[in-house]
């Protein structure tokens, strides 16, 4: 299926989210390739900086070491795609922006039509913005911990919502409410259902106080994920997908 709620531009990355969102797992690299071939997603293949030359075009196949990539009709675009010197890739998977750059790409004949071949990219960059999917979760389902200062106890918050960009916590007791915008925390733990953890780095960005339906005031604290590894990513992207798909019709 299509999903038109990416806009297949060019995205320019903050250095933290080049960091945080960058995927150079082998197999997650090739899993997330799949999984837009299986899906139909539109690629846009971005050639020659000076130009600025687009098509959109699909992936056709993969295989062990590459995947193919539908060509135009027209001999010459396809040959000033394959000689230009700077090109780009960019999807979408799972509502959130795939981009790399192709640093190899070889127009065939295949199949009776003409395609690129490109070998899979050494790292992509996975990018959902706080205007994509968030996943709102039931009131107490996981919980955050925070390390404080050396030798203090850690601070432990509910979840409120999540995503690949940020997590929202409740505080659960006055004293949480102390971190401030701005505040940048290291080595937070997420335990999900299973026991398993996500450990990352936050930087504080909002704080504000909020009414609960019973009548309870809590405080609410808005997080931008500041390091996330590529494993804890795609640990993250699993349990997102997986909630996501439960709380559909």
């Amino acid at each position: 299926m299509i999903n038109p709620d990416v806009a297949l531009t060019i995205e320019s990355f903050t250095p933290d989210e080049e960091h945080a969102f960058r995927i150079d797992a082998p197999m997650a690299v090739r899993g997330i390739l799949r999984d837009i071939a299986r899906h139909g997603e539109r690629v846009a293949l971005y050639y020659g900086a000076h130009e600025g030359g687009v098509i959109v075009t699909v992936i056709l196949d993969l295989e062990t070491d590459g995947f193919w990539l539908d060509a135009t009709g027209d001999t010459e675009v396809n040959q000033r795609i394959e000689a230009s010197s700077e090109k780009f890739f960019v999807s979408a998977h799972l509502q959130a922006k795939i981009q790399f750059p192709v640093k190899q790409l070889e127009l065939q004949r295949r199949e009776d039509s003409n395609q690129f071949y490109l070998p899979y990219p050494e790292y992509l960059t996975r990018l959902q913005r706080r205007d994509f999917f968030r996943l709102y979760l039931p009131p107490g389902l996981l919980k955050c911990q925070v390390e404080a200062k050396v030798g203090q106890e850690p601070l432990r918050f509910t979840v409120r919502d999540i995503s690949e960009g940020g997590v929202a916590l409740y505080s659960e007791r006055v004293e949480n409410a102390s971190l401030k915008p701005g505040d940048q925390v290291q080595d937070c733990r997420l335990t999900l259902e299973d026991g398993s953890e996500i450990v990352f780095d936050i930087q504080v960005r909002h704080s504000a106080l909020t009414r609960m339906p019973s009548g309870e005031e809590l405080t609410v604290i808005g997080c931008r994920f500041i390091t996330l590894s590529s494993r804890m990513a795609m640990q993250l992207q699993r349990y997102i997908t997986r909630r996501q798909r439960e709380q559909l019709p």
